[in-house]
């Protein structure tokens, strides 16, 4: 049933858009607007063929630019990604053991040693989230 609202919505703006292209093709202007001049160095609703190239070339420019971004951003964290899985896969199968003992390898305590920021990071999570905690809760009101 949801299907069929969704293609009914979407039919009607196909056919509403079909009729205001239609209407803009015979008169050359939205229907209901009425220009002020026929300079179209002037008008909003009328440009030249140079503004129309450089409005062409702007609208590709700001909608083209960050999609391709955006699609090369994505394809690098799915490349990212793919290598460590299969750097996992084919790694040597050692658990991870809860001792904070740095000395041992493959330990917690090994894992915190070696990368600092990761200790640093999880510190100011919880400040920020024990801050907001006890804002949540009035402990400062």
């Amino acid at each position: 049933m949801k299907r069929f609202i969704s293609l009914g919505v979407l039919l009607a703006i196909i056919i509403g858009l079909g009729v205001v292209l239609s209407a803009v093709g015979q008169s050359g202007q939205l229907p209901g607007v009425r220009p002020q001049t026929a300079n179209p160095n002037a008008s909003a609703l009328a440009m030249t063929s140079e503004q129309g190239v450089w409005l062409l070339i702007w609208i590709v420019f700001v909608t083209l630019g960050p999609l391709v971004t955006f699609a090369a951003f994505l394809t690098f964290i799915m490349w990212w990604g793919n290598r460590q899985v299969v750097r996992a896969r084919t790694g040597e199968k050692q658990p991870l053991e809860f001792s904070l003992d740095p000395a041992k390898p493959r330990t917690l305590g090994s894992v915190l040693v070696r990368s600092p920021r990761l200790v640093i990071g999880v510190a100011v999570f919880l400040l920020i989230g024990g801050a907001v905690f006890l804002a949540l809760i009035g402990a400062f009101g």
